[in-house]
């Protein structure tokens, strides 16, 4: 698109890489999955209670997924790279706050919150946006390349937390990772991200594609956003959950943090992988299929005991979600085009965070500290096979073509 020499191949590269490293650093990287670590050295150090702390995630999930929409905008109209610049600085600040004001549970959830509002714009939507705008021909391996960051980051983020925490204790790890990833991310999007050609003005006019109205009006945006919602509603309520089924299976803390490293490593491996194969299968039969993975994760726990099952369904909660990535975009783009492409991908990337938040909450709370395992288990088991059928129920999506 525009860059055909190789001067300009280099340089998309250095785009694709750089809107990698950013995601390495997203505010769901290091406030949700990271998350996920804090909640058993919380309630130890202060007496909260655990299923307060774990239901934490929730608001951060919806404060980002309201504000996806509204970034979504943003990025249309004054491009990605100076909303990715602007939100490096104020999502650190966030972090750091949290460490600073957690003096009590109302101050910590409220500090939480803030930090998801500031760090809001360090998501999937303007990176996506990038990688989206530079790259046709080779649009779903630009994306898997880009987003296989993310599990990079499920992968060994929440150990390195791990660590800080048990060494520094957990308000400062919350500081750390918030100056670690400004230190990261202002560079990329000051030096590296580049607008696309595809922005031609606030409206975009002459963009190929549907408007916002006209999408939301087509049952097939409808239909995608529950799928998209109920897939990482299921996967992310298991996979966050890992480290607590660990400990509660007799792990320590700091080794059932790894357990995030297997959902890592497995997000990385679907990224690159299916990202390659949306260029070449149906794109929509094959995302239905990765979409089961979270049905199976979920009844590998319910029905077994021990370590070993949690290490197969975090492999499965990770395919499912490194899925999920590759699909949005691509999908959106596919089905409506670019025109109003930031504003679309904001609101079906609200329904992602909105699952990605509500999911692991739910099942902590379903699962009374560990009582009640097997039974929440099995129900969202129930509620992972609504996102493929979704998906399928709809001809005009069913029919998208690479």
């Amino acid at each position: 698109m525009g860059m055909d020499t190789t001067a300009g191949r280099a340089r998309r590269i250095a785009i694709v890489l750089g809107s990698g490293a950013g995601m390495y650093f997203s505010i769901g990287i290091v406030l949700i999955y990271g998350f996920s670590v804090f909640i058993v050295p919380i309630t130890a150090d202060t007496g909260w209670d655990r299923t307060v702390v774990a239901s934490v995630v929730a608001p951060i999930a919806i404060v980002n997924g309201l504000m996806s929409p509204f970034v979504g905008a943003l990025t249309d109209r004054f491009g990605p790279r100076r909303v990715l610049a602007v939100s490096s600085v104020s999502m650190a600040i966030g972090l750091i706050g949290i460490g600073i004001a957690s003096q009590n549970l109302t101050a910590f959830i409220v500090a939480v919150a803030v930090a998801s509002l500031m760090g809001a714009a360090q998501t999937g939507v303007p990176y996506s946006y990038v990688v989206v705008g530079w790259f046709s021909a080779r649009r779903g391996l630009a994306l898997g390349i880009m987003l296989s960051f993310v599990g990079l980051g499920i992968a060994t983020v929440p150990p390195f937390l791990a660590f800080l925490i048990s060494e520094w204790g957990w308000r400062l790890a919350f500081a750390a990772a918030g100056l670690i990833s400004m230190a990261v991310t202002l560079p990329v999007a000051l030096f590296v991200i580049r607008d696309p050609p595809v922005i031609h003005g606030p409206d975009h006019a002459g963009v190929a594609g549907h408007t916002v109205r006209q999408a939301v009006a087509t049952t097939s945006f409808l239909l995608m956003l529950g799928a998209f919602f109920f897939n990482y509603f299921a996967a992310a309520a298991g996979s966050i959950s890992l480290p607590v089924v660990m400990v509660d299976r007799g792990a320590t803390p700091t080794s059932a943090a790894f357990v995030m490293s297997l959902v890592g490593l497995a997000f990385i491996a679907m990224r690159l992988g299916f990202g390659a194969l949306l260029d070449r299968f149906p794109p929509v039969p094959l995302t239905s299929l990765a979409f089961l993975s979270p049905v199976v994760g979920h009844l590998v726990l319910s029905s077994s005991e021990g370590l070993s099952p949690v290490y197969v369904s975090a492999v499965l909660f990770g395919l499912a979600t490194g899925a999920e990535g590759d699909a949005i975009g691509y999908l959106l783009s596919k089905r409506f085009g670019m025109r109003s492409f930031g504003k679309i991908f904001g609101i079906n990337y609200m329904a992602l965070t909105f699952g990605a938040g509500l999911g692991p909450a739910s099942l902590h709370i379903m699962a009374a500290e560990g009582t009640r395992y097997v039974e929440t288990f099995m129900i969202f088991a129930g509620i992972a096979a609504i996102a493929p059928f979704l998906l399928m129920v709809d001809g005009r999506t069913r029919a998208l073509t690479r």
